[in-house]
């Protein structure tokens, strides 16, 4: 029972994490982003962060 808990939350951060990917690259802040999600900041940066240098 408890992996099956363990591997429903794996799949929600992937999940949110795939959607903090699709937000920043729709062009949102990461202000904007933390908001939707409802995430801290720092997972947010820790994701957005490589967009910057893809642009470059």
């Amino acid at each position: 029972m408890a992996k099956k808990q363990k591997q429903e939350n794996t799949t929600d951060e992937l999940l949110r994490d795939i959607f903090i990917t699709q937000l920043g690259l729709a062009g949102l802040t990461q202000h904007q982003i933390r908001e939707i999600v409802g995430v801290d900041m720092h997972r947010v940066n820790r994701i957005v962060k490589h967009f910057k240098k893809l642009n470059k």
